[in-house]
């Protein structure tokens, strides 16, 4: 079950938000699962961090919905696309370049940019693909419309699995203070 949470005020660039309902809009009765990830994903789970785009993560099919919903006029197939990441993975102490491979096409909402990745996975140096990725989200609330999420524990094991432990431990405290802060409002409770 999805968990619903918004403990601290967010500072989110108001552009972003415009854009995020201006996407949900577009596909509340569309019937298409898709979630927000990257660095504006951690911010609405309220790390301290600069999103510089809307980064939407689905299924193959959900990239293709997802075209025909927006209006994009390209009607050729979107094919499996290997980007590499600038940032390399570090494994038992060796660096290593770091790809993702998705169904891949970008468009923009009002000059912000939006990537859209479908079935998404990860694959280190010459070695072979990972899974899919896949998490339960995470529900943020944005006045009113409920915005599925990548939930920072599993930004957290990607990031230590890819050997990014600075972002891991940036995601580690902020999921502390969250937990730190509910604990201390059920404490604060009162039954009536």
């Amino acid at each position: 079950m999805a968990e619903e949470f918004s403990p601290f005020l967010i500072i989110i660039p108001p552009k972003y938000v415009a854009a995020l309902l201006k996407l949900y809009k577009k596909f509340e009765d569309k019937n298409i699962k898709w979630i927000i990830g990257g660095d504006l994903g951690e911010a609405l789970g309220t790390v301290k961090v600069e999103p510089d785009c809307i980064e939407i993560l689905t299924s193959k099919e959900g990239v293709q919905q997802i075209r025909e919903t927006t209006g994009e006029s390209d009607t050729k197939q979107i094919a499996f696309n290997v980007q590499q990441l600038p940032r390399n993975a570090l494994v038992a102490g060796k660096k290593y370049p770091l790809y993702i491979g998705s169904y891949f096409f970008e468009f923009s909402v009002d000059d912000i940019k939006v990537e859209v990745y479908g079935d998404l996975q990860y694959k280190i140096n010459d070695w072979d693909w990972g899974d899919k990725f896949e998490c339960i989200p995470n529900i943020v609330n944005i006045v009113g419309k409920r915005i599925f999420v990548v939930p920072l524990s599993a930004k957290c094991e990607l990031y230590q699995n890819l050997g990014w432990m600075d972002r891991a431990e940036r995601i580690k405290k902020q999921i502390s203070k969250i937990t730190s802060t509910t604990l201390r409002a059920n404490e604060n409770r009162i039954n009536i």
